[in-house]
């Protein structure tokens, strides 16, 4: 019962090669080390930077709170809506 000759199962060895070179995986695998890989984080940091500035400063234009607050809050230091009473 079962299926294929005795030797072709998964334990056969078909080849004396390494086969970690042919697993794929999201990190890479054993071997990663991208050719340009500082220059690709740099890029890809100043991709997340150009998004995310116009973003916070959107969002502190836009910050309104229908209440004061009990403690200090970080986005008072940068936001206009607070003025400078001490909390």
């Amino acid at each position: 019962m079962g299926g294929g000759g005795g030797a072709e199962g998964h334990g056969a060895h078909h080849g004396v090669g390494d086969f970690r070179t042919k697993v794929w995986s999201m990190t890479g695998g054993p071997n990663c080390r991208p050719k340009h890989w500082k220059r690709n984080t740099a890029i890809a940091m100043f991709g997340i930077f150009l998004v995310c500035i116009p973003i916070a400063k959107l969002s502190a234009e836009l910050e309104q709170r229908p209440h004061h607050p009990v403690r200090p809050i970080p986005s008072q230091l940068w936001c206009k809506n607070f003025g400078k009473k001490e909390y």
